[in-house]
Parts: structure tokens; C-alpha cells; sequence
């Protein structure tokens, strides 16, 4: 089981490390300011930073949504993972209606964001977990995909899915 390789690092130990390390970039990659004041670089590296947190957050969200049963000690990360999944679609909005060389990983990212709270969402012992603003997000990558459906029609369906899941709540 994945996640008993990450349980047995100190809480929060990866989580300390990025935040420690992304606190010593230089000052023109700083990324103690207001995300309203990001240049192209920095929303570049809050997107990787957000990936980071991802990956180490993921395992911990699948076992949660896939099983009744698992492991409540991994509560916190699971907290976290729902977390992320909210921020990346705040921190993406800006691009949203922009083409730009990220948009196609934008709107897959989001949508897979989105997918996921649905996801918890609709697992009856993760309600406690999810960000109060969760659903609010989830509508914005609706809008999102609704603005590409022309473009791409992966997009359509994803948001087809999306209201259809949305419809139950």
C-alpha cells in the first residue's frame, strides 16, 4: 500500500521541505508574495509547487475515495490532497479564458481536480474533509470547460460529467 511508504516519514516532514526550499529562491522567484502580483515565472512555479503537493498527496486521496475502510490516520493528508485540488483551480483561473502554450494541461489538470471533489464528494465519509469552497471551485472549472467545449471536445464531455455528477448535490 502506497500509503504506508509516506506514513512512515515524519507528519508533514515532504510538506516542510518545499515549503523551506521554495522559501530560499531567489527574490525575482519569490513566492512569499501575493499571487496577484505574479509575473509569468512565479505562476509557473506556484503550478509546479502545486504539483509537487499533488503527487505527494494523491495516494492518500485514492485509498480514501476507493475504500470505506481506510486508514483514518491518514485524515490530515487526505484534508490536505481535497486542499490542492481546490487551489489549483483558484490559482489557474487567471489563465482560464486565455490560449496559452499551458492551456491544454490547464484544463486536464483542473478537470481532474474537479473530478476528484466529486469524487469525495459523493463518498459519504470524506463530507467532513472537503473544503468549504469546493463546490464553488468545481463550478469554475464547469464555466471553464464550458468557454473550451468548441476546441476541444474532450472538454464537453468532461463538463457533461461534471454537471451530471454536480445535479446530485
Amino acid at each position: 500500500m502506497v500509503c504506508l511508504l509516506f506514513s512512515s516519514f515524519p507528519s508533514n516532514r515532504l510538506s516542510l521541505t518545499l515549503r523551506v526550499r521554495s522559501r530560499l529562491l531567489p527574490p525575482e522567484m519569490d513566492l512569499q508574495t501575493s499571487q496577484h502580483d505574479d509575473d509569468i515565472l512565479r505562476f509557473v512555479l506556484r503550478g509546479h509547487l502545486l504539483d509537487c503537493y499533488e503527487t505527494m498527496y494523491w495516494p492518500f486521496l485514492v485509498e480514501a475515495i476507493n475504500t470505506t475502510s481506510w486508514d483514518v490516520t491518514y485524515q490530515v493528508f487526505v484534508r490536505k490532497g481535497l486542499r490542492v485540488c481546490v487551489e489549483r483551480i483558484w490559482k489557474n483561473e487567471g489563465g482560464f479564458y486565455h490560449h496559452h502554450h499551458g492551456t491544454w494541461l490547464m484544463l486536464r489538470s483542473c478537470t481532474r481536480s474537479a473530478l476528484t471533489l466529486v469524487a469525495a464528494r459523493l463518498c459519504r465519509h470524506l463530507d467532513d474533509l472537503l473544503p468549504p469552497d469546493w463546490e464553488a471551485a468545481v463550478r469554475k472549472v464547469v464555466a471553464l470547460l464550458s468557454f473550451w467545449q468548441e476546441e476541444s471536445e474532450d472538454a464537453r464531455d468532461r463538463r457533461y460529467i461534471l454537471e451530471t455528477l454536480m445535479a446530485k448535490f
